[in-house]
């Protein structure tokens, strides 16, 4: 939906097609999530994400990686062969 509305205000296109301002929208997004007004503490957000066509490359969980300084990969091989969690330690 980014893309569309992106579009249609007749912004100029980024990666994929995606607005420019994708980094910042998804940091903005990321960095908000969990705080309480007045409280103390903090949280630990574990963003889950589909890589569509299993593209690391591809611009939300690429720009996904950077802002949260890390990712967990499952693999589908692993899980395949049985092995559980099918986590791919190597691009992890």
């Amino acid at each position: 939906a980014l893309r569309e509305i992106s579009a249609a205000r007749k912004e100029v296109p980024g990666r994929r097609g995606y607005p420019g301002y994708l980094y910042t929208d998804l940091s903005t997004l990321y960095e908000r999530a969990g705080r309480l007004r007045g409280k103390e503490g903090s949280i630990t957000q574990i963003p889950i994400l589909t890589m569509p066509e299993d593209d690391k490359t591809h611009p939300i969980p690429d720009l996904t990686g950077y802002i949260t300084e890390g990712q967990i990969i499952l693999s589908r091989e692993l899980y395949k062969k049985g092995l559980m969690p099918p986590i791919d330690v190597l691009p992890s």
